[in-house]
């Protein structure tokens, strides 16, 4: 990777993130960064006339928010000494031509939180209001972000999302 630091001082309260482009071929590339494990191949979305087999910008742009969220969200419940089962986080963006330009005008994030017990809802609903509030990817974009969060009493919070269960009757069977 090129080294940047003779182009950008860094102030006090200030984080610096690098990442690295190299073009492949026709509307291809592969991201990779300096302090972060594996690639990332990209790909203009087929909405654009790409193909649409690898990750778009419009993609990781939606995977950027939805995932800061969960880690802000982590970094609450941790903060206010609770534990969660399970995060899932779906997430929406609308592109529009506005003034002769591509841009994300609204996005819509469902973020869902699923606890073992009811007692921890007042503090997993605490969470999602201070994440919605300091989520620095949210924080930095100029759609707007609409919120519709979900706190779920998880009937089998000792079931790995990984693992293979069927349900039957109430009855988890493996």
């Amino acid at each position: 990777m090129t080294d940047m630091q003779p182009i950008i001082r860094k102030k006090e309260k200030q984080f610096l993130f690098q990442v690295e482009l190299n073009w492949l071929s026709k509307q291809k590339g592969i991201l990779s960064a300096n302090d972060v494990r594996g690639t990332v191949h990209v790909a203009t979305p087929v909405s654009f006339g790409g193909e649409g087999k690898d990750w778009s910008p419009e993609h990781l742009f939606l995977g950027s928010l939805s995932s800061c969220f969960m880690a802000t969200y982590l970094v609450f419940a941790k903060k206010f000494q609770f534990e969660i089962s399970r995060f899932e986080c779906n997430i929406i963006g609308q592109v529009e031509l506005t003034d002769g330009k591509y841009q994300f005008t609204s996005i819509n994030i469902f973020p869902k939180i699923y606890i073992a017990d009811d007692t921890l809802k007042e503090k997993a609903t605490l969470a999602l209001q201070k994440t919605q509030e300091y989520c620095l990817v949210a924080n930095s974009i100029k759609a707007e972000v609409i919120y519709h969060c979900e706190v779920i009493r998880d009937h089998y919070p000792w079931c790995s999302v990984t693992e293979n269960i069927t349900i039957n009757n109430g009855y988890a069977k493996f």
